[in-house]
């Protein structure tokens, strides 16, 4: 694999996905004048392509299962370009809405695509710490669009919003372009989809996931106005995102060095991240509640390799496996965010909100230690 063009090709998209992903959040100010909208229309912004994430899986599924990724990768990298450029056309929100939610399916596709595309060129320890390199490469895409996005804008316009990551997938469409008669990447002979949804490994592995983007995305939503109870202010977006691409980084490179099992990463990972959060929502030490965000932030990003190799391991259906965890996933950044923050208005306090993403991480921990006791 070390060399091979192809193995690339999902880090620059899954990069220049997350890039469109974050960029506009970058400029709440000046992109809700340009609009005439309010922070509340703001959210729908990010919520759009997040529910497009969850549509998007099942035709994700489908097309893998019987194509080769690499075409699948051309033709969404070329809407997702297409989409993302056009996003910065218009200046009306019902319009830009709709762009977001469109460019949702492109975005939701590649990232699929993209896991299953690394499942079919490595495997084992490899394939895990691939799997995390792409899983970092998605937030650190994200964070290039909060530290760029404003002065862009400011000395070219918006035109320069979403376009500059859009266009970071030009040469990954190249290296598909040129490679579509490489058949290393065919789909194989599956078992039914629907066997493939509810077998045991792919349901612990969408159990993990909902317990780690939902805690990602529930952090990444509330750390800015957390932090200005405490009176910090910074670039916390920047920190939040660089902590989470760290943690995904470190996932991978753990496993592939120390040879730590996918299952063992995972509960010892979301244990972590468990007492984390618990002691975010009891703690009154002053240190404590300034560090622990970026500390289970840290936690909850180291597996993410772990469960996306995980899931692809566990039957020939990779594809459906990868997209079946992926919804799972985006459902619960859907639902967990104005959960959680209902219950910080309700009662005044972040504790319950603490308390229920402690819970996630703490069942995905002890159905993950459960099997490796069961498969001794």
């Amino acid at each position: 694999m070390r060399g091979d063009p192809l193995r690339y090709v999902p880090h620059v998209l899954v990069t220049s996905v997350g890039y469109v992903t974050f960029a506009y959040a970058a400029l709440p100010a000046q992109l809700t004048a340009r609009l005439g909208i309010g922070l509340s229309a703001f959210g729908l912004l990010m919520s759009a392509p997040l529910a497009a994430f969850v549509l998007v899986q099942r035709p994700a599924s489908t097309l893998v299962e019987k194509h080769s990724t690499t075409p699948v990768l051309l033709a969404g990298g070329l809407a997702h370009l297409a989409l993302g450029v056009s996003l910065d056309l218009s200046a009306s929100f019902p319009v830009v809405l709709a762009l977001r939610g469109l460019w949702g399916l492109a975005g939701g596709l590649l990232l699929t695509v993209g896991a299953t595309h690394i499942s079919r060129l490595a495997d084992g320890a490899s394939a895990t710490r691939q799997q995390g390199v792409y899983g970092a490469l998605l937030t650190f895409g994200g964070m290039l669009g909060f530290l760029f996005a404003p002065a862009l804008v400011e000395r070219f316009g918006w035109l320069a919003l979403h376009a500059p990551g859009a266009v970071l997938a030009i040469p990954a469409l190249g290296v598909c372009a040129l490679s579509l008669a490489d058949d290393r990447l065919d789909a194989t002979d599956s078992t039914d989809a629907g066997g493939v949804v509810l077998h045991p490994v792919v349901v612990l592995a969408s159990v993990c996931y909902v317990a780690i983007i939902g805690s990602y995305i529930t952090l990444s939503t509330f750390v800015t106005a957390y932090f200005s109870e405490l009176d910090v202010v910074a670039g916390l977006n920047v920190v939040v995102l660089g902590t989470a691409t760290a943690g995904r980084f470190a996932g991978g490179e753990t496993a592939w060095r120390f040879a730590v099992s996918d299952r063992r990463l995972v509960g010892a990972s979301t244990a972590a991240a468990a007492v984390g959060f618990g002691a975010l929502a009891v703690t009154g030490n002053a240190l404590a509640v300034v560090v622990l965000p970026f500390a289970v932030m840290l936690a909850v990003s180291i597996p993410f390799g772990a469960v996306y190799n995980l899931a692809a391991g566990a039957t020939d259906a990779d594809g459906t496996a990868i997209a079946t965890v992926v919804a799972a996933g985006n459902v619960a950044a859907l639902v967990l965010p104005p959960v959680t923050g209902t219950i910080r208005e309700t009662t005044g306090s972040y504790g319950g909100a603490f308390l229920v993403l402690a819970t996630l991480n703490a069942v995905a921990a002890a159905a993950t230690y459960y099997t490796v006791i069961r498969r001794r």
